[in-house]
């Protein structure tokens, strides 16, 4: 496979100077000749950021391992200390008389809470330890990292652990 890494670089003081003729550089003409071409160089330079985050976009996706290391990237880039564990499956309790013979919930007695469930709970649950300085804001930007990456079907929660 090629490698297209080179294709993306280029010096433009490198490809300047060696179109200026022999006879005719000297620092001004140098110097005129970067001004022009100073808006193409802004536009490369986004262009290489855009393709970089593009590039980290791709390498990710919703397996665990690639969430918890975008997700440690991003808010723990030092001590990695964000985990992601799978989500809660308890068995709904139903409580009935033996001679009916027929399961009767339990109204408003909450056993559990109701994401905690199998059946109506979540998929994997991301812990993020106290320890971790996270603000509000990068919480609805953690969720939506996490809403970005993973598959459509898979549900999840953000728990500040201890």
């Amino acid at each position: 496979m090629p490698n297209y890494d080179r294709l993306f670089f280029i010096n433009y003081d490198r490809l300047v100077l060696s179109e200026i003729p022999n006879f005719k550089r000297h620092p001004v003409m140098f110097a005129w000749l970067r001004a022009l071409c100073s808006p193409f160089v802004i536009i490369y330079n986004r262009l290489v950021v855009k393709r970089n985050a593009d590039l980290y976009n791709l390498a990710h996706d919703g397996r665990v391992f690639s969430l918890r290391a975008m997700l440690n990237d991003r808010f723990d880039a030092t001590e990695r200390r964000i985990t992601i564990t799978d989500g809660f499956s308890f068995d709904r309790i139903y409580i009935f008389r033996p001679d009916e013979n027929k399961p009767l919930y339990l109204g408003t007695v909450p056993l559990h809470n109701p994401g905690d469930y199998g059946d109506t709970g979540v998929d994997f649950i991301v812990n993020v330890p106290y320890a971790v300085p996270v603000s509000p804001q990068d919480i609805i930007e953690m969720n939506a990292l996490v809403k970005y990456y993973k598959l459509v079907s898979k549900r999840f929660l953000i728990y500040r652990t201890a």
